[in-house]
């Protein structure tokens, strides 16, 4: 455990909420729980931050490496928390640390901790090269943890951005995962597509017709409503 680690779980213990639960079906985690609360979470996060400005690239993702391999909940999700505010601790992480974080996660409130709004579209594209294999190789994974991350990683971008590229990934992405039915995937499909949306309404509208009985209902449903009422 890095000492930092240490540190912040000590903080984290500090603001349990009773005593810790192992599981939570909900959460679709087995680790165990603290009880606390995201926005307790973001603030030891702000704080921490605050008293490292001038931490080393490599000590962060050491520090991350440490937590996302912690037994709670809360320290994987601190760990997100950390990367999604530390914009230059984000530019020295490759795909190769996050697919090793990834098999450290499990159920969508780990998975979309580190793959929802963490990296923006502008950091994906720039790194497209990378991020591209990356995702397609996620899409291929035999953990269904992954196969979301596959489309998560793309819903935030997708909606930001109307780079074709990132549509034609999600798109390639939501071909190879819309036979599965666990909940897992259903609902990310349905924000994927949603996010498409955002700015290829008409190319979403027609992927819908042409394939409306192999996606999953929740998807079609969800995104028909989308691009009829332009809202969420």
């Amino acid at each position: 455990m890095h000492p930092q680690h240490r540190l912040l779980l000590d903080e984290l213990r500090d603001h349990r909420r009773g005593a810790p639960s192992q599981s939570d079906a909900y959460l679709g985690t087995g680790h165990r729980r603290y009880g606390i609360t995201v926005p307790v979470l973001r603030a030891i996060a702000k704080a921490w931050l605050k008293n490292h400005k001038d931490l080393a690239a490599s000590e962060f993702i050491a520090i991350l490496q440490s937590l996302y391999r912690g037994e709670s909940l809360e320290e994987k999700l601190l760990a997100s928390i950390l990367l999604a505010a530390n914009r230059p601790g984000r530019d020295a992480v490759r795909t190769s640390h996050l697919g090793s974080w990834l098999e450290l996660l499990s159920g969508w409130a780990e998975i979309d901790s580190l793959c929802q709004s963490v990296f923006t579209a502008e950091e994906v594209l720039s790194g497209w090269r990378e991020w591209r294999p990356f995702i397609r190789s996620l899409s291929r994974d035999r953990n269904i943890n992954k196969r979301r991350a596959s489309l998560v990683f793309l819903t935030g971008p997708t909606r930001n951005s109307n780079d074709p590229r990132l549509a034609a990934a999600a798109f390639e992405v939501i071909e190879r995962l819309k036979p599965e039915r666990d909940i897992l995937i259903t609902k990310a499909v349905s924000w994927l597509m949603r996010g498409i949306a955002t700015h290829h309404r008409r190319a979403v509208a027609a992927y819908i017709n042409e394939n409306r009985q192999s996606l999953p209902a929740i998807a079609v449903r969800e995104t028909a409503r989308k691009i009829a009422t332009g809202r969420k």
